[in-house]
């Protein structure tokens, strides 16, 4: 799968999440479940392929032009451009300043240029075009950083393509034709002159390749008049440029885009892997594949038969303008489990008392090597969904730092009480299988 299709594949996997969070979740568990163990062994970007086409009810995206397509198309560019170059003046020497200038300077100017809207416009022709092709309710709520990179990469691999057409055609007409280069200008320039530029310019490959910097005795038999007719003599010198200007074509023009190219490539991969990864909506639908659910789908237990649960009940004060926490254990920092929405993360933090919602917050992934024993973190849980065995991982490790550890699952605003009564009872289910350094919260 090319890197234009992960890009557009993400997108609408990202989209249909977000648009899953409007159902219940353990309907949602059970399906995908479900379709998950039914699938045959693949790697990840086709399982998302195979789920959206199960699953989605939108049009994912319209018909995407192919990455090799749009490089060969560079390609032809840079044919078209050498050629005419070459077979401008057939019949006479190749002025050497049109050549530079066309197939060299600008190319370079167009390649700067390119890095630079690449960095600082969002809506580039690349990303325009890119946007065109995506649903309009995903237009509106869009991933501008990673459509950027993936526009920047695509015109990256385009002027490649360019480049490379320059460098084999200009090859082949030296292997296929006798080509002969000069310069001339009305203007008063010494050989000398032309001699210095020519060196700065092959300051590059002078130590590795001698030959290809022209000598003195060369640039001023290579001058040539309109009126003069050329010697046999200075004719057979003329064609020993090729080497100067090979190597400006791969110094100045193939080897920079190659640089640029892998690194438009590597931002974009480490793009997508962390949008796979980290992208909260996306680490849901994940973890609803791969992971079973810690409570049993059979009817849940009478409440007097319900397992000891380590809860611990905990309560707000309330006064005419202020709340506080009443009956709250000592806390060091919050530990949000998983990957949280900005928007639920905030809204859920909000609840809890302003001595409590102040304290750091650290992520799963972000948990300290050792940990004083006397610390004492809050567990912030998803408690919209059913424990999973990522959490108990997690408190797993928290108990081998040899720190108290209280869960909170957090209700998610608007769902139903029978709802909220269920998930609870999953999680006192979930806590007494937990190290004993793990007590669950009562608010």
């Amino acid at each position: 799968m090319n890197k234009l299709r992960k890009t557009f594949l993400l997108l609408s996997l990202q989209e249909q999440c977000r648009a899953d969070r409007q159902a219940d979740w353990l309907s949602l568990h059970q399906r995908d479940r479900e379709w998950f163990l039914e699938q045959p062994p693949q790697n990840r970007w086709n399982l998302a392929h195979h789920w959206l086409q199960a699953f989605s009810e939108q049009h994912h995206w319209r018909m995407l032009p192919s990455p090799l397509l749009m490089s060969f198309i560079g390609v032809l560019l840079g044919v078209g451009l050498m050629s005419g170059l070459l077979e401008f003046q057939s019949h006479q020497r190749i002025n050497i300043w049109w050549w530079l200038l066309l197939g060299v300077w600008l190319p370079v100017l167009w390649w700067l240029l390119g890095l630079l809207l690449g960095r600082t416009a969002e809506n580039s022709i690349w990303a325009k075009s890119l946007i065109s092709r995506l649903s309009p309710h995903t237009r509106r709520d869009v991933n501008t950083p990673l459509l950027r990179l993936t526009a920047q990469a695509m015109s990256q691999q385009v002027s490649l393509g360019f480049a490379f057409g320059l460098a084999v055609t200009f090859f082949l007409y030296l292997v296929l034709s006798d080509l002969a280069f000069g310069w001339s200008s009305t203007l008063d320039i010494t050989s000398e002159a032309v001699h210095q530029i020519v060196q700065v310019l092959s300051k590059p490959w002078s130590i590795l390749w001698p030959g290809a910097v022209p000598s003195l005795e060369l640039v001023e038999q290579s001058r040539f008049f309109r009126t003069e007719n050329t010697p046999s003599a200075i004719a057979e010198t003329a064609g020993q440029w090729w080497r100067f200007l090979l190597m400006n074509l791969l110094c100045y023009v193939v080897a920079p885009r190659i640089v640029s190219f892998a690194w438009a490539e590597w931002q974009l991969s480490r793009a997508q892997e962390r949008l796979f990864t980290q992208d909260a909506c996306i680490d849901g639908w994940w973890q609803r594949l791969h992971f079973e659910e810690v409570r049993q789908h059979a009817s849940p237990a009478p409440r007097n038969q319900l397992p000891p649960a380590r809860e611990i009940p905990v309560s707000f004060e309330h006064t005419p303008n202020t709340r506080t926490a009443a009956h709250w254990p000592r806390l060091d920092g919050i530990v949000c489990a998983g990957q949280w929405p900005s928007d639920t993360l905030d809204s859920s933090v909000d609840i809890l008392p302003p001595g409590i919602r102040s304290l750091p917050r650290l992520a799963s992934d972000q948990l300290p090597e050792r940990a004083s024993p006397v610390q004492a973190f809050l567990l912030l849980c998803k408690g919209w969904e059913p424990p999973t065995g990522s959490t108990a991982d997690l408190c797993q490790k928290m108990h081998e730092l040899q720190v108290k550890l209280y869960l909170w699952p957090a209700p998610l605003p608007g769902m139903r009480t029978e709802r909220v009564s269920q998930l609870r009872e999953s999680w006192q289910l979930f806590v007494p299988q937990l190290p004993p350094s793990c007590h669950l919260l009562d608010v």
